[in-house]
């Protein structure tokens, strides 16, 4: 940052104290990161509103946001409208950001910043659906009424904001006049009728109950779709190679990712994401100081073992719950961490566009031991998949090509990734193709989809940059309750399987995965092995039952003198060095 004082929290028993640091300029690498989202500019005015709980009310707030970052985008404004969340994340994020643009802070009701947005030229009305009121549980597949993602995809065409038919006569008192009626349109039927309209750089895909991410889809102008039936393939084959999927879809994981990894687009995991056109401001790489990994330590330990926590490509769970909230205690803000090396991964692309501040938190306030990743180097996808569907995109090769700014920007030389295939042809070629794109890669983490630990541990070699070999590391377990599975179980479990390992082996590593949404209990080091999952509800509801970083201090407490834990950076390098 040049001229800009930098407002930056450091971390003290596990809260988050303000500090102003004089921030260093920015160089950008010889290689500039390409955005696949766009910069907002600096507001000068902030419109603060209060939390919208009611997904009716938040669509509204959604479509405002959205019409103000359009506007900001295309210099016809400087007002931005923010949500005032009652997360430390978000609390953090405001602060700094008024700290550095000092912009005017209005507080406004939602209806006042509506009418703010009228005055200024940007809402000329609204667009009317009908809320889908199913009891199809979120983000389930099933019957419903999406008429709330028609209506997202044309607001910006409109200039309306999006009002479902519950809160009609609220907006009509406002004096907006009902531009356009969406209730019985389908998603296909918005495609064919005003697809040609759309942006294909990037996709929306939301449930229609649910209201966030949806002001970055609109300032995008993006189609928005479930992510159920014939329109959600239908939207991924409009699109460009190598484009995000914004929000999160309806049905099973890997059925929606698998889809988009097929068409050559990445999900993004940003359905909660508040905020997003405040955040994702311009300069955001300013904020970003590269990192380094931590020193090496000396040891006689025969095995090495690293621990990685990571719920892959969650951009919405760095920027709310992982750093501040409720369940920050389990993850960045416990107040033990830094005790044991450990290593985090992360989605380091993604953030450094959609939320910079937090990403250079996570940097600043790391301790000695505190080791990252970059997970899937942009978003999520299966890399045997991506882009199969259409291989004359060569979409992985895109991707990994604009992927190399970003490991100079974080200073992170390691990815991780989820394969369908962990060791197949498809995903060894994957690999090699990341591995040249990308000078100086220590080497790729690779787990499989089910089960995470189908490697066992085991080494593949692809061609790297340069004539360089890079390896490539399965998991070897995991950390995760209640899977019936060897290698996936409790950190007891999983510490003696360690043990025995370096009993039995003159040299090696292990690579183990912490699962992020995992409960276990503290049982008596005399317990079997399985005690400390047995009778543990995985809703958090057993009395003494902690998930995250916690367990990993548990599983280390219990490993002989001959394991010692590493970051992911030793680990590699000493797999290279034992390299055939």
């Amino acid at each position: 940052m040049v001229g800009k004082v930098a407002m930056t929290m450091t971390m003290r028993c596990g809260a988050f104290v303000p500090l102003l640091l004089v921030g260093a300029a920015y160089v950008a690498p010889a290689n500039e990161p390409y955005r696949w989202f766009p910069e907002f500019p600096a507001a000068e005015e902030l419109l603060v509103v209060p939390f919208a709980g009611d997904p009716r009310e938040g669509m509204v707030l959604e479509g405002v946001a959205g019409l103000l970052g359009k506007a900001a985008i295309e210099g016809r404004t400087r007002t931005l409208l923010w949500e005032d969340l009652p997360n430390d994340g978000y609390q953090w994020w405001f602060a700094s950001y008024v700290a550095d643009h000092a912009p005017k802070v209005t507080h406004a009701s939602l209806d006042e910043a509506v009418r703010r947005a009228v005055d200024l030229g940007v809402v000329r009305g609204y667009v009317l659906y009908d809320y889908d009121t199913s009891d199809r549980p979120l983000h389930s597949a099933g019957p419903m009424d999406a008429s709330a993602n028609v209506a997202t995809a044309l607001v910006a065409r409109e200039a309306a904001i999006p009002v479902c038919v519950d809160i009609e006569e609220r907006y009509r008192g406002l004096g907006l006049a009902r531009v356009l009626d969406v209730r019985g349109m389908t998603e296909e039927q918005c495609l064919e009728r005003y697809g040609d309209g759309l942006a294909t750089n990037a996709l929306g895909m939301s449930d229609p109950k649910a209201r966030n991410a949806r002001s970055l889809m609109i300032a995008m102008g993006t189609a928005v779709v479930s992510g159920v039936g014939e329109a959600y393939g239908a939207a991924l084959r409009r699109c460009e190679p190598d484009s995000p999927v914004i929000g999160w879809g309806c049905g099973s994981e890997d059925g929606i990712t698998s889809l988009s990894s097929r068409m050559g687009l990445f999900q993004t995991a940003t359905n909660w994401c508040h905020n997003l056109t405040v955040l994702a401001e311009e300069d955001g790489f300013d904020l970003i100081r590269p990192w380094k990994p931590p020193a090496k330590q000396a040891s006689t330990a025969r095995h090495r073992a690293n621990l990685t926590l990571t719920d892959g490509d969650n951009i919405q769970w760095l920027m709310g719950n992982f750093m501040g909230g409720s369940e920050a205690r389990f993850y960045y803000a416990n107040p033990h961490r830094g005790e044991i090396p450990f290593t985090w991964g992360i989605p380091g692309p993604g953030l450094a566009q959609l939320s910079p501040r937090t990403l250079a938190e996570l940097f600043s306030t790391a301790t000695p031991n505190d080791d990252f990743i970059l997970y899937s180097g942009g978003g999520y996808f299966y890399p045997d998949l991506y882009g199969s569907d259409r291989p004359e995109a060569d979409a992985l090769a895109l991707h990994a090509r604009r992927l190399r700014a970003y490991c100079d920007l974080t200073g992170v030389r390691i990815l991780a990734f989820n394969f369908m295939d962990w060791d197949g042809a498809d995903a060894m070629r994957a690999c090699e193709a990341l591995a040249k794109s990308i000078p100086g890669l220590l080497g790729i983490l690779a787990f499989q989809y089910y089960p995470y630990p189908a490697g066992e541990g085991r080494v593949m070699w692809v061609e790297g940059a340069e004539g360089d070999r890079v390896p490539v590391v399965s998991c070897a377990m995991t950390v995760w309750a209640q899977t019936g599975r060897e290698r996936d179980t409790t950190p007891a479990a999983v510490a003696a399987r360690l043990n025995e390992v370096a009993a039995t082996t003159e040299s090696s590593v292990s690579w183990v995965l912490v699962h992020a949404w995992s409960y276990f209990r503290p049982a008596d080091p005399s317990a079997d092995l399985l005690a400390e999952e047995r009778d543990v509800a995985q809703d958090g509801s057993t009395p003494g039952s902690t998930r995250g970083y916690e367990p990993a201090l548990w599983l280390a407490s219990r490993l002989g003198p001959d394991v010692r834990l590493c970051s992911a950076h030793e680990l590699l390098q000493a797999v290279r060095k034992a390299a055939p």
